[in-house]
């Protein structure tokens, strides 16, 4: 009778310890939805509605160029920012997708926190391994704002090398096009 009594406590204040670290780890998943928040706050760039025309500008020009540019011999300075140019039209792609990944990654990592508020909140699942749980997916916070963080610079290397780029780049192809139709 008293080995029971011992066990049935045992359980009880193994549950109510359980019950007592549910708030702390409500804290833990509200901590990590506002740095999720954060995250998701620093991706809107009103730059971002214009990509598609810049993307077509910058191929335009590159055809231009393309079309218009008959030397033998090359300025090597020409032939950087050239170079340069085209590199950097070229990296709309894959910091477009970058973008794609890091709003799906945020997207998803909210509808898990959810899942594991609620399972918290209703008591489900192992109560004893809520803490790896949280530790898990604070980890994968981690990992989604790196992927902030990348493509934040990816961005931001974009934009100046376009602005640094663009002008001479699309002024020079205007007057290769304005020379072919003098000739």
């Amino acid at each position: 009778m008293i080995k029971w009594f011992f066990v049935f406590f045992g359980f009880l204040f193994f549950t109510a310890c359980a019950d007592l670290q549910r708030e702390q780890h409500l804290g833990q998943i509200a901590q990590l939805h506002r740095k999720l928040d954060r995250i998701e706050s620093t991706l809107p760039d009103k730059r971002l509605n214009e990509i598609s025309a810049i993307k077509n500008n910058t191929m335009q020009t590159e055809l231009r160029i393309k079309q218009n540019l008959h030397l033998d011999t090359i300025d090597i300075a020409l032939a950087k920012r050239l170079d340069a140019y085209k590199l950097m039209r070229k990296s709309i792609k894959p910091m477009m997708q970058q973008y794609m990944q890091v709003r799906e990654a945020i997207n998803e990592e909210q509808v898990v926190l959810n899942r594991l508020k609620q399972d918290i909140q209703d008591g489900r699942g192992e109560r004893q391994r809520y803490a790896s749980y949280i530790r898990f997916e604070r980890q994968k916070v981690k990992q989604i704002s790196q992927l902030s963080a990348d493509y934040l610079r990816a961005k931001e290397k974009f934009f100046a090398d376009y602005a640094r780029l663009y002008p001479s780049v699309e002024a020079f192809s205007r007057s290769l096009l304005q020379k072919k139709q003098r000739s």
